[in-house]
């Protein structure tokens, strides 16, 4: 025991000694050596500068690290955040392109392309990356090869790479006897490293000076050990490859803007997603670190640059990659194969060929752009569509919906929609023209004359299919109004409150009159209702304001949405019975007048004093139509832009959302089943109302959509509604909202408003829903048919009845009823023979 203890005693005395005696050689026989001359000051500030880099790397860097982190981990994780893309797909799968970046961040929103200061903080420019679902293999061993290959090592263990440190007086040296001045040296860039620049965009420039170079260094030595224990707690070091795969610059277009992160580079550069990259692909990526691949060409001059630039990414750096990390022989001479391939030429920008027609087509001058920006790919293909996804996004998960959501696939083709919406501008000139006598000096219908001083009433064209999924989607403004005023959102949370939405539906109301009175299963198309502003001739059309007392048709006073005999005819239904529907289909009553007293509910509906969304009387037509073609007990959601989410984060959604979205309907709820004929009775009456040959609805100028009229509709019913202020001739907004069934099964439900949606801003004069909004509600309906022929829907027709077979005749009589039909005529008539 004696002897251990003597051991030990002796180990520790070597272990103190022998830095001392360090010391004191260099001190004796080098810092203060007369012999040596200048060399001692050399060899001495060689020395210092050796003890710097190990206490730089294994003192200062850990004791940093775990200090820095203990409050800079917050703001650590919300940079990484903010700087996550959200991917959006079209229905077809196709990647259509990325946020615009001031959509997609919560706050701090930086797009100026320069740092602002902001008190004491300094906002960065965003750049936005996919987040990868997992880091390719290879893609992380071929960067940490190139840029940090000691990371995690006794050589790296804090985020600063010892060897990078030591190196730098010796590349100081050569750079300078090179470029002939002095110049600091480079090295010890690590991961970690890497990542302060981005963070903070000070990349190295040209024209940077060696103290601003020291500055810079000092920064991100200063900042790697905080990120690096940030990234690897806990010894697992699964965010620091997802930050390797998500923030590093590997990509950029001529003239400028960069592509960031595997993910994104990859749809760019090779069309496919991250993981179906292969080996040599992950290699040219990683090998694409700070020589970032330029996509588009150029001058002359710069396109040399381009394929010298690439061509040392895949011959050089990816097969120095392959040739060091590949074991296996075989697949060895294969990687290194593609990379001679892949060798020949920088790759164009990669679209979908849907896409990329539709970018030729519709948008041609900046099509090459768009081939090779994301954002400005998105943009051009979903110019309206974004914003909607982004408030339905917000009405889901509020203002945090970034935690939740990686990508999303749309609920409709890109392209088939942008060809929609370049279809509605031209219909808005045509409005514009055809109405421009009639407009407020301060608005316009034509999207190229809107100013400084002259503005657009907002405009919504609007059609779902069966199952709520949007089909087409135009509207005009930022605001994306279809989900709701702006003055209903919670600016504080980003949630809608759909209590506090004031914008009124109009005559749409009587909707809810057309719904109750079938419930009760008493009318017909010919009873009679009490007008007390009737004509005193010509009852048969929408004649109305004679002060007579006559009897006008349910189907005349719904055609012509006549208020007088609707209103008399729902207030005998009962006040409760409407107000239930009226809650039900999630719309609002009117505030209470000065005496404390409310309309009822019976008159709010018919004159539609009842205030929702555009979404909201889209979701009512929707449930109108899905319960006259016999689905009425599936759950009608509100429709919706997005079909799907990707990688959202799994949990329970923010707890006002849950109330807002699950507002689903099933139409058995609010439809009686015995009422559904006389609802599409009453509901088609606007467009197929005829009188002595001649159509008098409100949509007569539709009438050739009438359902009877045509051998590829089953039905078609739809409603219109102006809204006006205390002035019935100044116009507020122009409402139309339907459904129809193609003969092919296919089915959609639709609404399209042209207005302000506030009483204090009307935009026209004496301009009536059938002027304003039907001829939108044409152009959609041509739309729809193509559409229906593109993607019919057998499923959603009705079945057709199964025949009863007959028991079997004794003695052999002869066969009889439906066996008797010749077999060609039972499978007309029955399905089968």
């Amino acid at each position: 025991m004696l002897e251990i203890a003597k051991l030990l005693m002796r180990i520790v005395e070597v272990v103190v000694a022998f830095p001392i005696r360090v010391a004191r050689f260099f001190m004796e026989w080098v810092a203060f050596n007369p012999r040596l001359g200048v060399l001692r000051y050399v060899a001495l500030a060689g020395v210092a500068y050796v003890v710097f880099a190990f206490l730089l790397v294994y003192v200062i860097a850990p004791i940093r690290g775990f200090t820095g982190q203990l409050y800079m981990s917050d703001a650590l994780r919300y940079d990484a955040e903010r700087w996550l893309a959200t991917a959006i797909y079209d229905k077809s799968g196709n990647f259509v392109g990325t946020f615009d970046p001031r959509l997609d961040s919560q706050q701090d929103v930086n797009w100026t392309g320069e740092s602002i200061e902001v008190g004491d903080y300094t906002a960065n420019p965003d750049h936005k990356s996919i987040p990868v679902r997992e880091v390719p293999e290879y893609y992380w061993k071929c960067l940490t090869h190139h840029e940090d290959r000691y990371i995690g090592t006794p050589l790296n263990p804090f985020g600063i790479d010892l060897i990078g440190v030591l190196k730098i007086p010796y590349s100081t040296i050569t750079r300078s006897i090179a470029l002939r001045r002095p110049t600091l040296g480079v090295g010890g860039s690590t991961l970690p490293m890497q990542f302060a620049r981005v963070i903070y965009k000070t990349p190295p420039r040209r024209s940077e000076g060696p103290f601003a170079k020291l500055s810079r260094k000092l920064s991100e030595w200063w900042l790697a050990p905080v990120i690096y224990f940030e990234l690897t707690q806990g010894g697992d070091d699964s965010r620091l490859k997802e930050w390797a795969a998500n923030h590093l610059w590997l990509a950029q277009r001529t003239g400028g803007t960069s592509l960031h992160g595997v993910e994104l580079a990859s749809r760019i550069v090779f069309g496919k997603e991250a993981k179906a990259l292969s080996v040599a692909e992950q290699f040219v990526l990683a090998s694409a670190v700070n020589k970032p691949i330029i996509l588009l060409e150029g001058s002359e001059s710069l396109n040399k640059v381009r394929l010298d630039r690439w061509r040392y990414i895949a011959e050089v750096r990816a097969r120095v990659c392959a040739e060091t990390l590949i074991a296996d022989e075989e697949e060895k001479k294969a990687v290194v194969f593609e990379l001679i391939g892949l060798a020949g030429g920088p790759p164009d920008p990669k679209v979908q060929p849907g896409l990329d027609k539709s970018l030729e087509q519709l948008a041609p001058d900046v099509a090459a752009r768009a081939r090779a920006n994301p954002v400005i790919r998105a943009n051009i293909l979903m110019p309206a569509a974004r914003y909607g996804m982004r408030e339905e996004m917000k009405q889901t998960y509020g203002f945090n919906w970034r935690n939740h959501v990686r990508g999303l696939t749309a609920s409709f083709d890109a392209g088939d929609n942008l060809s929609f919406t370049r279809r509605m501008g031209e219909a808005m000139v045509k409005l514009n023209a055809t109405l421009s006598g009639r407009l407020d000096p301060r608005f316009t219908l034509d999207p190229s004359r809107v100013g400084a001083e002259v503005e657009m009433p907002h405009v919504a064209v609007v059609a779902a299919d069966a199952n709520g999924h949007i089909v087409r989607y135009y509207e005009n403004t930022a605001t994306a109004a279809y989900f709701g005023s702006p003055v209903a959102r919670d600016s504080g949370t980003g949630f809608y409150e759909r209590a506090r939405e004031p914008r009124m539906i109009a005559s749409i109301g009587k909707i809810i009159s057309a719904i109750a009175i079938a419930n009760e299963g008493k009318d017909s198309l010919s009873t009679l209702y009490v007008d007390t502003d009737a004509p005193d001739k010509g009852l048969e059309t929408c004649r109305h304001g004679g002060g007579l007392r006559r009897g006008r048709s349910a189907e005349v006073s719904f055609a012509c949405s006549l208020n007088e005999p609707l209103m008399t005819r729902t207030a005998q239904i009962g006040q409760a019975r409407v107000q239930d529907l009226i809650d039900r289909f999630g719309f609002n009553m009117p505030p209470l007048n000065a005496d404390g007293e409310g309309t009822p509910a019976s008159t709010a509906a018919v004159l539609g004093l009842i205030s929702g969304s555009p979404r909201r009387v889209h979701q009512m037509s929707s449930v109108i139509l899905n319960a006259l073609i016999g689905r009425d007990g599936i759950k009608v959601t509100p429709p919706s832009l997005i079909e799907r989410y990707d990688n959202a984060e799994s949990g329970d959604k923010d707890a006002p959302s849950v109330g807002e979205l699950a507002s689903a309907i099933r139409p058995r709820s609010v439809i009686r089943r015995g009422g559904t004929g006389t609802l599409q009775a009453l509901l088609q009456a606007p467009l197929c109302y005829q009188a002595f040959k001649t159509s008098h609805g409100t949509l007569k100028s539709l009438a050739g959509w009438c359902a009877t009229r045509r051998a590829d509709l089953r039905l078609h019913f739809a409603k219109t509604g102006t809204q006006v202020t205390l002035d019935p001739d100044a116009t507020v907004d122009a409402w139309v909202s339907g459904g129809l069934q193609f003969a092919n099964g296919a089915a959609y439900s639709y609404v399209v408003v042209v207005g302000t949606g506030s009483a204090s801003s009307p935009w026209a004069r004496s301009v009536h829903s059938s002027q304003a909004a039907a001829p939108l509600v044409a152009e959609l309906l041509e739309e729809l048919a193509a559409d229906a022929k593109a993607h019919p829907r057998p499923d959603l027709l009705p079945r057709a009845p199964q025949a009863v077979r007959p028991a079997p005749q004794p003695g052999g009589a002869k066969t009889s009823g439906w066996r008797a039909l010749p077999a060609k005529e039972r499978e007309k008539v029955f399905g089968f023979n």
